[in-house]
């Protein structure tokens, strides 16, 4: 689906949804007229006034960094605000700005934008690819947990398709503070573990925290990852068969006198 034309930066918008007045008899606002407020003016009590909360505000806030970046990224020639104030069919015809709060809504762009899926999708289609994520989710919570356990069988649980998986580790040991990161593609979530485990040993492998795809928010990821290695984790995460992403393996560390 195409874009509306981009609006300008006087246009980006400020408050969303609800509001204390009565409506007109003329109906609820378009989603054209909600945002059609000036964001550099002062509040006016004419405002539309929202009740929300700090997680639903961070949704927000996560997805229109997500949007933003992957237009950045992707050299999408259109305003990533604008993409968040247009209906979208992936919202069952809502905007983003109002969508996104919600978890189903915030867990659908993320698909979206993580994956490259164009500017819009079907619902459905996505809904589809998360229900595939939880499927390997749970192998690879699985595998981890045998790997860590140091069963054999571990190593013969493999993913319908290759995935990046990343994993921190926060371990103190004979004096040594240890911060590390490992990511790699593959289709087997025992050999993360078992790099892990030959690494830095069997008892970092049970403080890892490890994961499915790349998390760009953590403190951890702000401190120890550059920008460029973060695209490159990000890219690899969206599209872990190409040729780009085959054979990934990163390891970062660093170590401190406890």
């Amino acid at each position: 689906m195409a874009l509306h034309d981009p609006v300008p930066a006087a246009h980006h918008a400020a408050w969303y949804e609800a509001d204390t007045r009565p409506e007109s008899h003329f109906g609820p606002p378009t989603s054209q007229e909600l945002w059609s407020c000036d964001p550099m003016s002062p509040d006016e009590t004419s405002d539309r006034l929202v009740t929300t909360s700090t997680r639903r505000l961070l949704r927000l806030a996560i997805a229109a960094a997500d949007t933003a970046s992957r237009f950045a990224r992707e050299d999408i020639p259109h305003d990533p605000v604008a993409w968040m104030i247009t209906p979208r069919a992936l919202f069952a015809g809502h905007t983003a700005m109002e969508a996104v709060q919600e978890l189903d809504g915030f867990r659908r762009s993320v698909v979206l934008h993580g994956l490259g899926m164009g500017l819009d999708a079907a619902p459905s289609d996505v809904d589809e690819l998360l229900a595939d994520d939880h499927d390997e989710d749970d192998r690879i919570d699985e595998t981890v947990d045998r790997g860590r356990d140091g069963e054999d069988d571990a190593s013969s649980i493999r993913l319908p398709r290759p995935r990046l998986l990343s994993c921190w580790i926060d371990l103190e040991r004979s004096g040594e503070r240890l911060f590390a990161f490992c990511a790699i593609v593959t289709d087997r979530p025992a050999d993360l573990v078992e790099r892990i485990v030959v690494r830095y040993g069997r008892d970092a492998a049970e403080v890892a925290e490890i994961e499915n795809g790349y998390d760009h928010t953590t403190p951890f990821a702000n401190a120890m990852i550059s920008d460029a290695l973060g695209d490159t984790l990000a890219l690899a995460a969206a599209e872990p068969e190409s040729p780009f992403a085959k054979g990934l393996d990163v390891v970062v560390e660093q170590r401190f006198l406890a």
